[in-house]
């Protein structure tokens, strides 16, 4: 008998190393890689996160990620102008913008920086959402961002395994052929989508799953799975690791997870320099409220 009752999903093993201050780590993804990328740009890790904004299905995911490793510029062309700002379909609204000039700026700064850290980093994160996506109806492009415009100028569809698998064996190809030291790491994120209902999230993350399964078979050298989504569904299974909002993960559980992620991924040594860079940054952060007491001698 399980006296623990609780499943508890052990760590990777022989992984540890792939995450260090020494190269960097590239993570694209939804907005749990925003929540694990946080962690280790606290732990004062070289980590490039979410550089085109928060990206949710495997195809905008792919789309970004060619985009980085072939530098491909963007031009006012590629952006479009509504409720008084411009907006690019690729990208998150933390890049739109009044002045489209400004706008493609960020953009290009931002992608030749992911750029960069792609060329030399050990690892490259991938976090998908969701299998659902929105398609421009007149161009047939997938968007990333519908940037609050009406819906019926998009269809809505959900991608399958195979379509998923395809895309990201094309993808893996890429990558291996440019870097071929580069792991690609898979997570699906744990945070649930429920305007389909729980079995159309089910349906959704299970496309994403076994679409992953498949590819890190064929590309057993190169690709792994990291799983976030188990450890919050099955070692995390209760209402109190989640946000307000009961599809979150509450801090505690990101803090959970990331342990996990540490474990996986990080020698200890490794681990003991994150979190001396975690205490000096917020000894740096603090204020004191008598800066001029004796107790504060700078």
């Amino acid at each position: 008998m399980n006296t623990e009752f609780r499943t508890i999903v052990q760590p990777l093993k022989g992984y540890q190393g792939l995450v260090s201050h020494e190269q960097p780590v590239v993570m694209l993804g939804s907005c749990f890689t925003d929540n694990v990328g946080g962690c280790l740009l606290g732990g004062g890790f070289p980590a490039c996160v979410n550089p085109c904004g928060t990206l949710y299905n495997p195809a905008s995911i792919a789309s970004a990620l060619l985009d980085i490793l072939y530098e491909r510029p963007y031009t006012r062309d590629d952006l479009f102008q509504h409720e008084g700002l411009w907006h690019s379909w690729s990208h998150h609204s933390r890049f739109s913008g009044p002045d489209p000039d400004a706008v493609v700026e960020h953009i290009n700064k931002s992608q030749a920086e992911a750029s960069e850290a792609l060329s030399k980093a050990s690892a490259l994160f991938i976090t998908f959402g969701t299998s659902w996506i929105f398609r421009l109806t007149e161009e047939g492009r997938v968007v990333a961002n519908c940037h609050k415009k009406p819906a019926t100028l998009f269809q809505r569809e959900m991608l399958n395994t195979q379509k998923v698998y395809g895309l990201w064996k094309k993808m893996l190809r890429e990558l291996q052929a440019r870097y071929p030291a580069l792991k690609t790491v898979f997570t699906v994120s744990p945070i649930r989508h429920l305007a389909d209902g729980a079995h159309g999230n089910q349906a959704s993350k299970s496309t994403l799953l076994l679409a992953i399964d498949q590819l890190t078979q064929e590309f057993k050298d190169t690709s792994l799975y990291f799983p976030a989504y188990e450890i919050m569904m099955d070692d995390l299974r209760d209402y109190r690791f989640y946000a307000a909002d009961m599809l979150h993960p509450s801090p505690v559980a990101v803090a959970y997870i990331y342990d996990k992620f540490c474990e996986s991924f990080m020698t200890q040594a490794t681990v003991m320099k994150a979190l001396q860079a975690e205490r000096e940054a917020r000894r740096a952060a603090h204020r004191p409220l008598h800066p001029t007491s004796p107790a504060n001698p700078e």
